[in-house]
């Protein structure tokens, strides 16, 4: 009898024991990203146009489209002009990157003749040389 009342207990231990474990486990499908390294992030990403409805409105007229970053912990940004609909991550087109904390993180777009109903997505791509993060942001002409 006492066996029996034995394996409950022990593996009630073994649970608690794997659960409470801080060491990161390793898995051959999944990379382990350790708790000290910093990810990239993105706090803020402006335009030099206003915001209505959740999209930036570009008018018509205007030649250039400025998107300014805040970021830390990035190596470079990305900027990627997707066009909007379903699965249109293929048709994206690269309109500019930067490499240059020191001056600010920022995007000059040349959108002369452009009619725009896109999605900008900046990436920031980590210090580190493996993590990356994105935001989003919609913009059209009006």
């Amino acid at each position: 009898m006492t066996n029996i009342a034995f394996f409950p207990i022990l593996l009630l231990f073994l649970l608690l024991t794997a659960c409470a474990s801080d060491a990161p486990t390793e898995n051959h499908d999944t990379e382990v990203v350790l708790r000290n390294e910093a990810l990239p992030i993105i706090t803020n990403v402006e335009t030099n146009f206003p915001q209505k409805e959740g999209w930036i409105i570009v008018p018509t007229d205007r030649t250039e489209l400025n998107v300014t970053v805040e970021a830390t912990n990035a190596e470079t940004l990305l900027f990627w002009a997707v066009p909007t609909g379903t699965e249109t991550w293929g048709e994206r087109e690269l309109i500019g990157y930067d490499t240059n904390e020191d001056d600010g993180w920022k995007l000059t777009w040349d959108i002369t003749g452009k009619s725009v109903h896109h999605h900008v997505i900046v990436q920031a791509l980590g210090s580190d040389g493996k993590t990356i993060t994105d935001e989003t942001i919609k913009i059209t002409n009006e």
